[in-house]
Order: C-alpha cells, then structure tokens, then sequence
C-alpha cells in the first residue's frame, strides 16, 4: 500500500513541478529562471513547486511582493534560481538570515541571495518576515541521471547554515544502507520536526524508485553527505 501511494504522489507532484508560469517581454538580457514552492507545511512541499521565467526587473520585483503576501497568509515559500548562472553557491558559503518587518528590506535581501545562487526559505510571524539562505546543492547537468530503489527516510539535516536548520531532511536510503538526501533544484525537502507527525509519518519505509544525479558534499563541520539531485522537465 505504501508503495503505491507514493508513486502517486510522487508522480503527481512532479508532474506539478514541470508547470511553468511565461512572463511576456521584448527582453530577454535579464531572463532568471525562479522554482518556488509554496506550502502551510513544509514536509515534502518542494514535490509541489513552480517555474517562473522572468526577464525584467518589474517582474522579479513583482514575484517578491507576491512571496511577501504569500508568508503574511500564514505560508511558507522557498526558492531558488534554477538556470546554472545562478546556482553559484557552495558548501562553505557562510548562510544568511535576515528579520525584518520592512517588506522593501526583505525584498532587496532576497534580491541579493538569488544573485549569490542561494536556496532562500521564507516566513512570517508577528509582524515579522524571516528568511534563511544556505547553499543550493545542486548538480551539474552534464552528469548521467540513473535510477535509484530504496525507501524513503528522515536523514539529519546537514549543517548548512549558522544556526543550523535542525530538523529533518527527506531522503532515500539504499539497500547497501547509503543515504541520499533528495533535493529539486537543489532545494532539500525539509521536514520542520525531527519526527513526522500525522499522514506524513505514514511515507517512512515507503518503497520508491526515483531518477537523478548522485552527488557529494561537506557542511559546515566537515561532515561529508550524498544527495540526489532529481531530474525535472521545465516548460521551455
């Protein structure tokens, strides 16, 4: 039973994933490629994002007013630029956080952790936004995608910013007892409690075969981890 529910979520959500929101333009100089996701909660959200091709500095402007109200309703929104340019980031970037109830503050601050290739993770409380920014861990796409089996697991967060995320971070472990830590985009599937709670809690052990870049990287104490990066389709 498990099995078959996860291939239908899965399978769902990242067929949720290729939509892709065109943004008309005479100007393509500035053209960013933004994955966001948007979510109450934060479990597994990233199998439910969108592509949004900007080619102005209105629209990016506009996006960010929209991920503003967003997190005022009470969502979460992560995002993160998928074209390589600006995947720049690296495991021993130092993570940037910000609290501000200054929308135009936040905005220009997101502004500059896209620039930097960073995955950016927002929300909102009392009156105040907070924002955390740590590497993106994405893959070269010159690498060869493969299939991987294995079931689905909690693994710890990798320490990728300073205070650590905490929590947990969806992942696939194998049958040799490897872990791989799944990411879209380079964005990792973050779970806000160690423990799953609710239907969540139902996915661990789940069996599933998924495609993607294997890859490895160190945090912030030296600790090596592997990722696997999955492959989506992005409407051109």
């Amino acid at each position: 039973m498990k099995k078959i529910f996860i291939a239908l979520m899965l399978t769902m959500g990242l067929a949720g994933m290729t939509s892709c929101e065109k943004e008309n333009s005479e100007s393509n100089n500035q053209t960013r490629e933004i994955f966001y996701t948007v979510s109450e909660h934060s479990a597994l959200s990233v199998f439910d994002g969108t592509t949004v091709r900007l080619t102005t500095e209105a629209e990016f402007d506009a996006l960010l007013d929209r991920f503003c109200d967003y997190t005022q309703s009470g969502e979460q929104v992560m995002f993160v630029g998928t074209r390589p340019s600006q995947m720049k980031g690296n495991a021993s970037d130092t993570p940037t956080t910000i609290s501000t109830s200054d929308r135009e503050e936040l905005k220009a601050w997101m502004k500059e952790m896209e620039k930097a290739g960073k995955t950016v993770r927002v929300t909102y409380d009392n009156g105040t936004w907070n924002g955390t920014a740590y590497v993106n861990l994405g893959q070269d796409d010159a690498q060869q995608a493969q299939l991987y089996t294995g079931t689905l697991v909690l693994a710890p967060t990798p320490v990728l910013e300073n205070p650590p995320l905490g929590g947990a971070v969806w992942a696939m472990q194998l049958a040799d007892g490897s872990t791989l830590i799944l990411t879209v985009h380079g964005m990792m599937m973050w779970n806000e409690s160690e423990t799953p709670e609710g239907d969540v809690a139902l996915l661990i052990g789940a069996e599933l075969q998924l495609v993607g870049v294997a890859g490895t990287h160190t945090d912030l104490n030296g600790t090596p981890f592997q990722t696997l990066s999955l492959q989506v389709e992005n409407e051109k």
